[in-house]
């Protein structure tokens, strides 16, 4: 959980691998490892989460994906673009181009997808897409289908940003929280001078 939230912050192998060296350090001289993970800041995680870095898109994807689903992904999914990388120049008429590209690239705007739709944005254009996303066999992705949603746009793209991210961190607090309460990961408190006193005196008398 921890190595997941280091790496959104800083997406380099150098950000996780000391805490990585640690981990299987702890694993070889215990059944039970301990390892403390320090508290989740949301603050911190939700920008990048909404806006990952390329590296740790497909990492997102399917930590959701598999909150929905038991069976594993397909061996060759892609990550789909729910609004394409292509569109008509009169589809967003009042809002720059850079904009438009930079919000494609959230994660809001992306799913796992068994192929790659080669569909331009224009009239109907979602419709389309939505139909192709009946048929997969990821969960998400059909639900996507299967929605509600009528059209695709800028707000779309911002409001599920904001439904992953707060999906994405309430998993790595569950994660968190399973962690710290494994079976015989609870901290025990030492002695006091006063009970090992009494100690003493029970092994004097043959008690213990």
């Amino acid at each position: 959980m921890e190595l997941m939230t280091k790496y959104l912050l800083l997406p380099t192998i150098n950000a996780v691998k000391p805490d990585i060296l640690k981990l299987n350090s702890a694993i070889i001289k215990s059944s039970t490892p301990k390892f403390e993970f320090k508290e989740i800041d949301v603050s911190q995680i939700e920008e990048r989460i909404q806006n990952p870095n390329r590296s740790m898109v497909r990492m997102i994807l399917k930590t959701l994906a598999y909150e929905h689903q038991d069976t594993l992904l397909p061996n060759k999914w892609e990550i789909e673009h729910i609004f394409p990388q292509k569109w008509q120049t009169n589809y967003f008429p009042d809002v720059p181009e850079n904009i438009i590209k930079e919000k494609i690239e959230h994660i809001g705007n992306k799913i796992p997808f068994e192929k790659k739709l080669n569909i331009v944005a224009g009239n109907g254009y979602f419709g389309k897409e939505k139909k192709e996303y009946t048929a997969s066999k990821i969960a998400i992705t059909k639900a996507m289908g299967t929605s509600d949603v009528q059209d695709w746009d800028m707000d779309a793209i911002m409001k599920r940003d904001i439904r992953v991210s707060d999906s994405i961190t309430e998993i790595l607090k569950n994660w968190n929280n399973a962690y710290l309460n494994i079976p015989g990961k609870t901290q025990v408190d030492k002695p006091s001078a006063e009970d090992l006193a009494r100690i003493a005196e029970f092994k004097k008398k043959g008690w213990i």
